[in-house]
């Protein structure tokens, strides 16, 4: 994601023509990827245990995820939409009435997580009955069919999508939120129907993009072609993943991204929006785009390090 959108602010497609493939490949698979493994994560700490004793911990969470949209938002509004920082700026941001670009992402967590409150014991219940659970998804799927252009406020496109402004409606990406929760509940692992199901969903995209001259499907709001789009490529990723824990104990350095997800999607933000409104005319090819990408996520690492491992004054 922070390489997506280093090469957004700062290449331009039409001098570098593999930052079009780059970036529209991290596009249709990382935000899924993202709520596949919030589920995931929320099944280890949340859904295996009762709801009196976790509520409050996700309440937390979600309100802390909001909070980072409200940070990262309020500074897109200064830095790159050269807005003063002032109630006027402020206000609509905090009400959701304006969504600034680049952060409507860290809303959707904090929705998805919210939501995932709400349903905490139909969650529990429909996970527990793979007939239901399938028959959810395939629903929840099909509300990608809907007539976005009959949403007109700005709140209720956050949860089931609008054609007015950019945002990842919480309802069409919520399958991967439970199908994360699923994975984990049941440990699965290497799957050939799972496999054979998620090659059907990307070759679903791929037949798409063949019969539409390689237009992309919809993304604001998300059409059935791009959600499914993903499916194949999050299940290797998945693979690998517990590939790489099975035969490397310690890889210290990934889990302590996948610790701090939230601290290094709000920082890189900063920093990249804090460069757009001073770099204007910076093009950047897609490898120096790339050693960006790897000085900003340095950087975050150098901050956590020396937050979280300050000596301690004697007494």
């Amino acid at each position: 994601m922070i390489y997506t959108h280093v090469l957004q602010f700062f290449s331009d497609p039409a001098i570098f023509d593999s930052v079009e493939i780059i970036t529209q490949f991290f596009n249709l698979v990382t935000f899924s990827g993202f709520i596949f493994c919030f589920g995931y994560v929320n099944q280890l700490v949340y859904y295996r245990k009762s709801f009196a004793n976790v509520y409050r911990r996700m309440l937390v969470a979600s309100i802390k995820t909001l909070l980072a949209f409200y940070i990262s938002g309020i500074a897109f509004q200064i830095f790159v939409a050269n807005e003063s920082l002032t109630w006027k700026t402020i206000y609509p941001v905090l009400l959701l009435e304006v969504i600034p670009g680049w952060s409507e992402f860290l809303l959707s967590f904090s929705m998805i997580l919210f939501m995932g409150i709400l349903l905490f014991p139909f969650i529990k219940w429909m996970i527990e009955k793979p007939s239901i659970f399938l028959i959810i998804t395939g629903l929840l799927l099909i509300s990608t069919k809907m007539d976005y252009g009959l949403i007109d406020t700005p709140q209720l496109g956050l949860l089931i999508g609008t054609d007015l402004f950019p945002t990842f409606p919480v309802i069409q990406y919520f399958p991967f939120y439970i199908i994360g929760i699923y994975f984990a509940r049941y440990s699965i692992r290497f799957n050939w129907k799972i496999l054979i199901s998620s090659v059907i969903g990307t070759l679903i995209f791929l037949v798409f993009l063949i019969i539409n001259h390689f237009q992309l499907p919809e993304r604001f709001p998300p059409s059935i072609y791009w959600i499914l789009g993903s499916t194949f490529f999050i299940y290797m990723y998945f693979l690998i993943v517990k590939w790489l824990e099975f035969h490397f104990n310690d890889i210290s350095w990934l889990r302590k991204i996948g610790e701090n997800a939230l601290l290094f999607l709000i920082l890189s933000n900063l920093s990249i929006f804090a460069l757009v409104s001073s770099l204007t005319s910076w093009i950047v090819s897609p490898s120096n785009g790339f050693l960006i990408t790897i000085f900003i996520i340095s950087l975050v690492f150098y901050l956590i390090n020396i937050t979280k491992n300050s000596p301690r004054p004697e007494s």
